[in-house]
Parts: structure tokens; C-alpha cells; sequence
């Protein structure tokens, strides 16, 4: 390691030990992302081998907001503030850009792109995407950039080796667990970089949703596919938010919104998805005659896949705390973890959180001026508060990216159809699947999957109860 990264590791830790110390409440996150945020511009003649330094600590800072309530959400912050950032590094130009991607397959496996876009379609985290023909098939293709992808790792490198330092030197940085929220950076950049997870993802999810006339999935086309190519049809498209443009193509632009709305809340609480291509700012409308007006979900855009316990846990708690039945959501809570000790006194907490939120939510006067968002928000609140294991986490995480993704859509719901009642849809939305969840088939269907784990379980069961018993015994001793 050379002196001047030395110099800049040892100047990086010691400011995560001083800003932690300054302030006793979460602020101190804040206070060192944003160190983070100026140290790259003054300590740029030190950090010669870091030149993107001072981009990612915008992401750290964007984040800290999140991290500072609890270091579990840092994934969803992470996701939330990359995606905001309208691209970390310099685009190549259409000719490096070609170059690039021809030196990125063998000889024989290589393609002619033609009718290249000058300028990108759409910049992430350390790729890029161009419009292009490949023979007479219009395509999108997106480069990983190996240059930007290795600066990433190099500072992500830096930052952890800080935190490290930090934690070593320092109680009250350790408080701050600096070191979980850098490696749920990390984890966060290389999931939404694996370009060849991110064309598995599409393909799927054109599968799962090839009878919904609601939603476009481009097609992945796999000859074209490696580690940091990535390529699929191209579908012609227009912003949602461009009223004229899809007026001249027949489209009512609060038809589509509304069509934009339920398909959001179908996606993340139905199928357990969140992909980008759903945000409200940013989401195109398909122009092309076969799939005109449906949403296109591009393969560019990242995704996260929800577990089912985490999709099911958020349908239910919204539908409980709607019905003003915090008891109901309680019990949901608990069931993904509970306390090793005092359990009572938690889980009277726990009910008492619920009930709160719950007035908020179930009472029509209470309910004035309370939107969707509020209502992630408010089931993100246990969990985070409430955290008896690593599912309470995830569950936070997740809630939080639907809240922020509830008030954006919300936002562009008020600024171009005023009369379209994101309430109502997300309502009416959240209740279907709150009935199907107790429905005949779908208790069949998780009958089915749990009855994999039978064999294994059953012959396990008399032991089980044997070891019960005893601890009864002892108990009662």
C-alpha cells in the first residue's frame, strides 16, 4: 500500500472516530457521510488512486438519513441513493463505447452495432446504456464499465479499511457499527452490477408476467449477454409524464397513471418486486402498436425480489392496521422473532407501537392528509424499533424503499392527475391480497411448499416434544 493511501486511510479513520463523537444521536452518521462528502475534494492530492471517492461519499451522505436509524436499512438506503445519482462517473462516447463492448466478447462470438446512440439512454452505478441495432433487431445495451467497476472497489475498499480503523480506536464509532453499513454498501453495489443476474431477473419476470397486458418485459437476447454486456429489445417508449406525446398516440395519460399505480402495488406486495422501472419519476410508457400503453420494465433498471414472508408480512400488517386490528399486526410481528428476554414487557411495546400507527390509519378523521407513503412508513416503524432477529430487518429495509417509492408516486400523482386516488388503488389493491392470503388455494399452495420439509421434520417430532416437556418440568421446578 503506497504512503499517500496510507496517509488518506489514517485521515478517513480518524474522522470517522471525531465526527462520531461530537453529537450522541444519530446525526453522527450524518455528520461522517458528509465528512466523507468534502474529504474527497480536499484530500484529492492524497487519494491519487481513488478518483471516485468523492462521488461515492454523495451516496454515503444521500444514505445516512436511513443508516443513522439503523444499520439494517442500509441496504435499501444504498439502492435508494445510487439510483438517484444520475450516474457516478463520465460516460464513455459512442465510439469507446462500441470499442468497449466489441472487446468484451471472444472473436468468434462477436457483433456489429450499428445506428449507435451519441449519447446514453441511461447511466447506474458504474454501467451505461446505448440504443443500437444489431443486424435489423433494435436493442438496448448495457456496458459495465471495467475501469468505473474497479474504482468503486478500490474506494469501497478504503471506506471498509476506515471503519474498521474507526472501530478499533473508537466505542462510540463502534456504536455506530460503521463497518455493517460499508459491507451492505459493498453488497448493494455488487448485487445491482451482476449484469448477468439483472438478465436472469428479466427473463423471468417476462415469464411471470407474459398474460399481464398491464406491463412490457423486454426481451433478453442471450447471444448477446456475458459479465459486462448486456443486451435486449428495444421497445419504443415515452415518459409518463409526457402528456403530449401520448396523446398523439391515442393514450389518456391518467388512464395510464392509474394503470401505473395498481400495476407498483401488484408488483411489490403481489409478486414480491421492486424494480426501478416502476419509479414513478422515471417509469416509460410503451408507443409501439403491439404493446402501446403498457409500462415497460427495462433490464437496465435494478431490481430487488422480495422474500415471501417479507411480502406477505407487509400485505397483511397494511391490511391490519387499515382495519384498526393492531393486535393482528403484533402477532405478525412476533411470528418473524422474539425477544430472548423480558419477552412480555416487548411485546407489549410491540402492541403498543402497532396501536398507535394503527389510529392513525383505520379512523376516517385520523386518516385525513395521511398517504400510502405514511402507511410503509409506519410498517417499517416496528420492525426497525421492534428488532428480534435479521427478518425484522430486512422487513424495515423493505418497507422503507416502498415508502419512499409510495411518496413519489404520490408526488406525480398531485402534478399531473390530480383526480387519480392513490389511496383508493393501493386500498383496494392491499385488501385482494389480503383475502387471497387466507384463501382455499393459497393455503393448498403453502401446504404444498411446507410439506417438502415433512420428512425432514417428522421424525424430529417426538424428540421435540420430549425436550419441551423437560423444560416444562424444569420450569416448574
Amino acid at each position: 500500500m503506497s504512503v499517500r493511501r496510507l496517509a488518506t486511510l489514517w485521515r478517513l479513520g480518524r474522522a470517522f472516530v471525531h465526527e462520531s463523537h461530537l453529537t450522541d444521536d444519530g446525526a453522527a452518521m450524518t455528520r461522517v457521510a458528509r465528512f466523507f462528502a468534502s474529504h474527497g475534494a480536499r484530500a484529492a492530492p492524497l487519494a491519487a488512486g481513488v478518483p471516485a471517492l468523492s462521488q461515492l461519499s454523495r451516496v454515503l451522505e444521500n444514505a445516512s438519513g436511513a443508516l443513522s436509524r439503523h444499520p439494517a436499512l442500509a441496504e435499501t438506503a444504498v439502492r435508494v441513493a445510487l439510483h438517484e445519482l444520475d450516474g457516478l462517473f463520465v460516460p464513455y462516447d459512442a465510439a469507446r463505447f462500441r470499442d468497449a463492448c466489441v472487446a468484451a466478447f471472444p472473436p468468434a462470438l462477436r457483433f456489429e452495432l450499428t445506428d449507435l446512440s451519441d449519447v446514453p439512454l441511461r447511466s447506474g452505478v458504474a454501467e451505461q446504456t446505448h440504443r443500437a441495432r444489431v443486424g435489423d433487431i433494435p436493442v438496448r445495451v448495457t456496458l459495465l464499465r471495467a475501469d468505473a467497476h474497479a474504482e468503486l472497489d478500490d474506494d469501497l475498499d478504503l471506506a471498509l479499511a476506515a471503519a474498521r480503523f474507526a472501530e478499533r480506536r473508537s466505542a462510540k464509532a463502534r456504536e455506530l457499527h460503521p463497518v455493517e453499513w460499508v459491507r451492505r454498501a459493498r453488497e448493494s453495489v455488487d448485487a445491482m452490477i451482476d449484469l448477468r443476474q439483472r438478465a436472469a431477473d428479466q427473463s423471468y419476470l417476462r415469464f411471470r408476467l407474459r398474460d399481464d397486458d398491464r406491463l412490457a418485459v423486454p426481451e433478453v437476447l442471450w447471444d448477446y449477454c456475458n459479465d459486462t454486456v448486456l443486451t435486449t429489445r428495444a421497445i419504443e417508449t415515452a415518459s409518463l409524464t409526457d402528456a403530449d406525446t401520448l396523446a398523439s398516440c391515442g393514450l389518456d395519460q391518467a388512464d395510464v397513471l392509474a394503470t401505473f399505480i395498481e400495476a407498483f402495488f401488484e408488483m411489490a406486495l403481489g409478486v414480491g418486486l421492486y424494480h426501478a422501472g416502476l419509479d414513478a419519476a422515471g417509469a416509460r410508457v410503451s408507443i409501439e402498436r403491439e404493446t402501446r400503453g403498457q409500462i415497460v420494465l427495462e433490464a437496465d433498471n435494478p431490481t430487488m425480489i422480495f422474500a415471501a414472508h417479507e411480502k406477505d408480512f407487509i400485505v397483511g400488517v397494511s391490511h391490519a392496521l387499515m382495519e384498526g386490528d393492531h393486535k393482528a399486526a403484533a402477532r405478525a410481528h412476533l411470528e418473524h422473532g422474539r425477544p430472548e428476554a423480558n419477552v412480555t414487557h416487548h411485546e407489549v411495546r410491540v402492541e403498543a407501537t402497532y396501536r398507535r400507527e394503527a389510529e392513525r390509519f383505520a379512523s376516517a378523521h385520523s386518516k385525513r392528509g395521511v398517504g400510502v407513503a405514511q402507511l410503509f412508513g409506519a410498517i417499517g416503524k416496528a420492525p426497525a424499533e421492534h428488532m428480534f432477529s435479521a427478518s425484522h430487518g430486512r422487513i424495515a429495509s423493505r418497507a422503507v424503499l416502498l415508502a419512499r417509492a409510495a411518496e413519489r408516486i404520490e408526488r406525480v400523482a398531485q402534478e399531473i392527475a390530480p383526480d387519480v386516488d392513490v389511496w383508493k388503488i393501493a386500498r383496494r389493491v392491499i385488501v385482494r391480497l389480503a383475502a387471497d392470503q387466507f384463501s382455499l388455494r393459497s393455503m393448498a399452495a403453502r401446504i404444498a411448499h411446507e410439506a417438502t420439509h415433512w420428512p425432514h421434520t417428522l421424525p424430529r417430532l417426538p424428540r421435540l416434544i420430549a425436550h419441551r416437556a423437560n423444560r416444562g418440568a424444569n420450569t416448574g421446578a
